[in-house]
């Protein structure tokens, strides 16, 4: 009876942190596409208005729209323009969030360029 409640228990961990660790792989590549997507979104605001502040402002309502945060937005230019961004996405999780020194690390960071 014993044996058979802890392997109940263990079953049910295993799947809370399946479940925990498979919210911040989503929130990862979330963050990965939000940074991709808000550094098109600047270029072609750049492009249409020429105002690199408009720019920044649309990137920065783009991601906050979906559900993330814009951490930085770099522009440069060399050989081609970019616009560089860094997306911050909380994931959805079911435990990890209520371990005090864990959760603290638990919101998942991207950084791409994109060239035009």
């Amino acid at each position: 009876m014993r044996g058979a409640i802890t392997l109940v228990l263990a079953v049910v961990l295993l799947v809370v942190i399946a479940l925990d660790g498979y919210g911040m792989f989503v929130a990862f590549m979330n963050s990965r596409d939000l940074a991709l997507s808000a550094a098109q979104t600047a270029a072609a605001t750049l492009e249409q208005t020429g105002n690199e502040g408009t720019a920044r402002k649309s990137a920065d309502t783009y991601v906050a729209t979906h559900g993330g945060e814009l951490l930085q937005l770099e522009h440069g230019k060399s050989v081609a323009q970019w616009y560089r961004a860094r997306v911050r996405v909380e994931p959805k999780t079911f435990v990890l969030k209520f371990i005090p020194v864990l959760n603290r690390y638990l919101d998942q960071e991207s950084e791409t360029s994109y060239t035009f």
